[in-house]
This record gives structure tokens, C-alpha cells and sequence, in this order.
């Protein structure tokens, strides 16, 4: 991992102080703008309730505002947290950071792998014992919450499955992963001395904001995927990759099968022993991508050593 603790005067809490209010001021400056997107394209103010709001005929609107609020949200918060502690805020984030061919194959094939898996967990998540009015809540919430997708998600045209892929697999990669790995798991990182007790922090968290007690599980072990991907690599590209065809799979088969409610779901249905398998894969997976991310490492390291690079690339790379 990057030293960036000399990079910084700030404590670990004050910076955590300076992230949480960033991240406030985001929520607040989003919302505003979203309200004002909503106006401008509809010239109504907007509905008080969710299913008015994700209406088919609002499509547009909605893809606007998942994209701008989300930008402002996800992306800005962690931008102007790296400038204000670090000075190079791209750096910090991971931007700079190049791949290689191989970790992206790989990185390919651990999505893949990772399907299986989640069909697993999410038979484990919904096996856990809870009270019937715990469930009853939770499943009529599910049964909300696909609802409005479903409503929304109305992939009826090419340049609908374009505008998807854009707004609902690429944009929230782009960003998510910039807030949760590039800033939120970093800073955690640093601030407890290893990656571990970071990964699992931000991985909570990061399974949270999607807000699905069925889903918690499978959101969580993602999250823990992606957050090994990004330590070990250094590089949010790879996680941008990965997030981006985790979304465009499913946005892929809802514009191929048109809702048809008999679809393939790619999250669920797999036999239970391909989780245990698909596990073990991804563990020899990882430790294949471990190996290929430290020989880049040292080679860009070696690399660095001419004098035509600055001093931040160095350190970086040590």
C-alpha cells in the first residue's frame, strides 16, 4: 500500500471529520440539484412519493438525477477530501495507477465466479432465522423495492439499454467505487495500519447504503471482493471494471429479455455446491492476481528509480 500518512498533517479522525462533512454537504447540494433537474425537465415540483417518482415516463428525468446526484454524492465528497489532506487528489485515489492485461483477465474472471457465489450467500442470507415480523417487513420492502425498479428499468429500445448502461452500470462504478475503495477504505486503511479491519468497515457500509435485508449478505462479500481488488492492485480502475460489468450483466439481460419475468437471474439459482466451488476459485484467483499485481509493482518500481520521475511516483511505488 501507498505511505500516505507523511502526506498529510491531518489526524486520521480529523480527516474522517473532513469526509463525513463533505459527504453531508453532497447529500444536501444533490438533492437541491435534483429538485431543480426535476423542475427544469418536467416543470412540475417533485411527487412526495417514490412510486410517482419512478414512473416510466420519468425515465429520462430519473437518469439525469441518478447521475448528477450521485456525482455530487459519491464522487465530489472523496475529490475535495484528497485535495484538502493529500494535494494530488487523483493520485491518492488511485487514478494514476496503471494495469495490466492480465489483472484485468483475471479481475474478469473473479466476476464471473463471483455469480455463483452470490446465489449462495443469498440462499444462506434468507436461510438466518429472524422474527416473522422482521420478515414479513423485509419481504414486503423487497417486493416495493423491485416494484419501482421494475417500473423504472424499462429497457424497451436500444438507445434505452444505452442510457442504462450508462447511467445505471457505469456512472454508479465510476463514483461508488471512488467514495467506498478509493476514499473510505483507503483512509480506513491507513488509519488502523492494515487492510483487513478497512475492508470489512467499508464493505458494511457499502451493503447498507443499498438498503436490502436479502441482499445485505451478497452486497457485503462484493464489497470485500472489490475491496481486495483495490489493495492489492493500489488501482480503481480494476474496481471500475469490475463494478461496471457487475452492473451491465443484469442491465445486458433486462434489455434482452424485455422484463420478461421468466429471465435468467445471474445473482440466483445456481446450485449451492457451485458456491462452495466458485469460493475456492476465487481464493486461487486471488492469489494469482496478488503475484501479477506485485511484479507490476516492483516492475514500475525499477522503473521509477530514473530521475525523470518526480517524487510522489517514487514514494508511490515503494
Amino acid at each position: 500500500m501507498i505511505n500516505d500518512d507523511m502526506r498529510s498533517r491531518i489526524s486520521f479522525p480529523g480527516q474522517f471529520g473532513i469526509l463525513s462533512g463533505m459527504t453531508i454537504g453532497g447529500i444536501i447540494v444533490g438533492s437541491l440539484i435534483s429538485v431543480i433537474i426535476w423542475f427544469i425537465m418536467t416543470g412540475t415540483s417533485m411527487p412526495m412519493t417514490a412510486s410517482a417518482i419512478m414512473q416510466p415516463k420519468f425515465y429520462n428525468v430519473n437518469m439525469t438525477i441518478q447521475a448528477v446526484s450521485t456525482f455530487f454524492l459519491f464522487f465530489l465528497p472523496i475529490y475535495f477530501f484528497a485535495l484538502i489532506c493529500y494535494q494530488r487528489p487523483l493520485q491518492y485515489i488511485g487514478f494514476s495507477t496503471s494495469v495490466t492485461q492480465k489483472q484485468v483477465v483475471i479481475v474478469i474472471f473473479i466476476l464471473l465466479i463471483t455469480f455463483p457465489l452470490s446465489s449462495g450467500i443469498a440462499s444462506f442470507n434468507k436461510w438466518i432465522p429472524i422474527p416473522v415480523k422482521w420478515s414479513t417487513y423485509f419481504t414486503q420492502k423487497e417486493a416495493e423495492r423491485a416494484a419501482e425498479e421494475a417500473a423504472l428499468i424499462q429497457i424497451t429500445s436500444f438507445s434505452r439499454y444505452i442510457i442504462s448502461m450508462i447511467g445505471i452500470a457505469f456512472l454508479p462504478a465510476v463514483f461508488e467505487e471512488t467514495f467506498f475503495r478509493g476514499g473510505l477504505q483507503k483512509l480506513f486503511t491507513n488509519w488502523f495500519k492494515g487492510p483487513f479491519i478497512a475492508i470489512i468497515l467499508t464493505s458494511i457500509i457499502f451493503s447498507l447504503i443499498h438498503i436490502s435485508y436479502y441482499g445485505f449478505l451478497v452486497r457485503f462479500a462484493l464489497g470485500v471482493i472489490l475491496g481486495l481488488v483495490y489493495y492489492y492492485s493500489g488501482s480503481i480502475w480494476l474496481n471500475i471494471i469490475m463494478h461496471f460489468l457487475f452492473n451491465g450483466l443484469q442491465v445486458t439481460l433486462l434489455y434482452i429479455y424485455k422484463q420478461d419475468p421468466g429471465k435468467p437471474d445471474i445473482e440466483t439459482g445456481f446450485n449451492p455446491w457451485f458456491a462452495v466451488i466458485s469460493f475456492f476459485l476465487i481464493i486461487y484467483l486471488f492469489t494469482r492476481f496478488i503475484k501479477i499485481s506485485d511484479a507490476s509493482k516492483r516492475q514500475l518500481a525499477s522503473i521509477a528509480d530514473d530521475d525523470d520521475f518526480d517524487e510522489w511516483t517514487k514514494e508511490t511505488l515503494k
